[in-house]
């Protein structure tokens, strides 16, 4: 589908027994076919801005996806037109084959078995990990399984890309072949990290997003 355009106004989120909102008051613009980097370290509440875009976390202010505008409000299931890549790729991984798994999602979008798996073949190529095609997803290391995600979610022709720390478990040949992938798709993207990002830049992303570390005022804060 066609790149979305996402417009972020006072967006936040606030955790049970928390005195503040992490994160908070998120405002900007990505326009549509960007590649932009959301920056922030550890539990300063990029996951859970991104699960406020995507549409499954409730939250404060308002979310603007292409034409679609409405509260930060989730609605049980990703918006349409995005693509979500769990940081911990275990979480969008449902089914035992690989090939089988990387075609789900274009099946349950009403493409015919056949084309599916074709879409899949061609996904899983494109992220370098057209070998893993016949592989058991339980038998697979952390890296493999990052790239079959990922794969699964290009197959699907995203407009928006939101990406949890997708390159943490690969090596440096596979994080070539990623990012070269994802600077060269036409969907906009949305990419969470606390490192590197030098090489991020250097594939032509910019940081659209900095969120400040966590302080805490409850002792009943999640950790």
């Amino acid at each position: 589908m066609e790149p979305l355009r996402l417009v972020l106004s006072g967006a936040g989120h606030r955790y049970p027994g928390v005195d503040v909102e992490t994160p908070s008051n998120v405002s900007a613009v990505i326009e549509r076919g960007e590649k932009a980097l959301l920056v922030g370290p550890v539990g300063s509440g990029k996951t859970t801005l991104l699960l406020l875009i995507a549409g499954l976390r409730r939250g404060s202010g308002r979310v603007v996806l292409g034409g679609d505008e409405g509260h930060a409000a989730a609605s049980g299931r990703a918006r349409p037109g995005v693509g979500f890549l769990w940081q911990n790729p275990d979480d969008g991984l449902f089914l035992p084959g690989v090939l089988e798994d990387v075609a789900l999602g274009p099946v349950n979008d009403g493409v015919r078995r056949a084309s599916a798996l074709e879409k899949a073949r061609a996904s899983l190529e494109s992220v370098g990990a057209g070998h893993l095609e016949g592989r058991e997803v339980a038998k697979l290391s952390r890296g493999e399984k990052q790239l079959v995600a990922l794969a699964g979610i290009l197959a699907r022709d995203p407009g928006l890309l939101l990406l949890d720390e997708p390159l943490s478990a690969l090596d440096a040949h596979a994080r070539k072949t990623v990012l070269s992938v994802l600077a060269g798709h036409p969907a906009t993207v949305l990419l969470a990290t606390h490192h590197g990002i030098p090489a991020l830049e250097a594939a032509g992303f910019k940081t659209a997003i900095t969120l400040p570390a966590r302080r805490l005022l409850s002792a009943t804060a999640p950790g």
